[in-house]
């Protein structure tokens, strides 16, 4: 199977849709920036639109994750030259505090804006469906268990997929995809050690707690690309949608060999990718260089239809001081 590519993709991956399958689009619930608003809203309008105007009634079923799992930050040696040796900066951003100081964690306080943003799609389509769900939610399923388990004890398998299939330097060390957060101070430093098959024992770096206790006693960062299989398994995804700098990771690749290594026998999903932001710096857009912005859906859609590039550069007029006061009612 080959990667399904911007716009070009989109038109293929339309043509041989029934309209009905589920679609899988994933986002760190810290912001909602362009790059965002790209994968989140401006190619699932698009996809809808296309679908309508080949005289399909759009029924999609999106999945959208909200990684209440991932890094608050990320840290390692050099995570932009090392993508792949990175870890937490302080915990995950299920507990990662709001910096506006009115929700328990930044997730929180994100959560609700971008269920606003995305569900004005049904406005538009109104027989598609969309439902979110928390990463964090996925450990009462036994496939996610069992994953998540296998990424804390054998890093260094999954650190030699990206060694071999994508474009960057892997270093030997530091190689973690995956850990407990600590129970008292909830702090992702410190070491998780997977024993009698499920237990877990941690101990933390930062108040020395140390705890042995089951599997469901604790709350667990992970890394997001061994954690896509899990979902793509358990909701039986069609269809993952994704920026185009995960493409351009190596993730198309990444994904296919993931799936066979972890869930043989599981049908390979299409891999659709949208074009790559690019920030007024002439860098990709991204909340970890801090270049993010947030933009005008309403326009991003006007030039994205039909919009043949790989990149797309961010122009001021394009960018919105606050997204929260934007109302994408009448366009969506």
């Amino acid at each position: 199977m080959k990667p399904y590519l911007y716009y070009q993709g989109l038109k293929k991956i339309v043509r041989e849709s029934r309209g009905d399958e589920t679609v899988h689009v994933g986002i760190r619930p810290y912001g909602f920036h362009a790059g965002n608003t790209m994968a989140l809203i401006v190619y699932p309008y698009l996809f809808c639109k296309y679908l309508e105007d080949a005289g399909k009634e759009p029924r999609l079923k999106f999945i959208v994750s909200l990684n209440n799992w991932e890094q608050d930050a990320l840290d390692g040696p050099d995570y932009r030259k090392y993508p792949f040796n990175i870890y937490p900066k302080t915990t995950s951003l299920q507990f990662a505090p709001d910096e506006a100081g009115c929700c328990k964690s930044v997730a929180a306080h994100w959560e609700p804006i971008i269920k606003k943003r995305v569900l004005f799609l049904q406005k538009r389509f109104p027989n598609i469906s969309v439902k979110f769900i928390e990463n964090s939610d996925l450990i009462d399923y036994p496939f996610c268990k069992e994953l998540l388990i296998e990424t804390i004890k054998h890093p260094e398998k999954q650190a030699d997929i990206y060694r071999k299939y994508s474009r960057m330097q892997v270093l030997s060390s530091p190689i973690k995809y995956a850990g407990a957060i600590c129970y008292t101070c909830r702090s992702a430093h410190g070491e998780t050690e997977v024993v009698e098959r499920s237990k877990i024992i941690w101990k933390c770096d930062d108040c020395k707690a140390f705890k042995k206790g089951s599997f469901k006693e604790f709350n667990y960062w992970w890394y997001h690309k061994p954690m896509l299989i899990a979902r793509i398994k358990i909701f039986k995804v069609d269809i993952t949608l994704s920026g185009g700098d995960h493409f351009n990771e190596g993730d198309f690749k990444i994904r296919e060999i993931f799936i066979r290594k972890y869930a043989p026998g599981m049908r390979e999903p299409k891999m659709m990718f949208t074009p790559t932001v690019i920030a007024l710096d002439g860098i990709k857009m991204s909340k970890s260089r801090n270049n993010a912005a947030f933009t005008d859906a309403e326009r991003l859609i006007e030039i994205m239809d039909g919009y043949k590039g790989k990149e797309f550069a961010i122009t001021r007029g394009l960018i919105r001081s606050e997204l929260d006061e934007k109302d994408y009612s009448n366009i969506l």
